[in-house]
């Protein structure tokens, strides 16, 4: 008889989720950074507010997956 297979699960190592999660972060806080140095009403920092929307969108729903 032949041994089962152990089957792989998608659970992600806590230790890649952590590295993951920070990089989302840090990039957050770069775009973040360049936000609040631009003036606001004009059209590079609603396309700056934009992306850091996203950025914290993503994040969110990175955490929200998977805890």
């Amino acid at each position: 008889m032949r041994k089962p297979v152990k089957k792989v699960g998608k659970k992600m190592r806590k230790s890649d989720f952590e590295e993951r999660f920070s990089k989302m972060v840090e990039e957050y806080h770069k775009a973040k950074e360049v936000l609040d140095s631009l003036e606001e009403g004009t059209a590079e920092y609603a396309k700056k507010k934009k992306q850091c929307d996203s950025l914290f969108a993503n994040a969110e729903r990175f955490i929200n997956s998977h805890q």
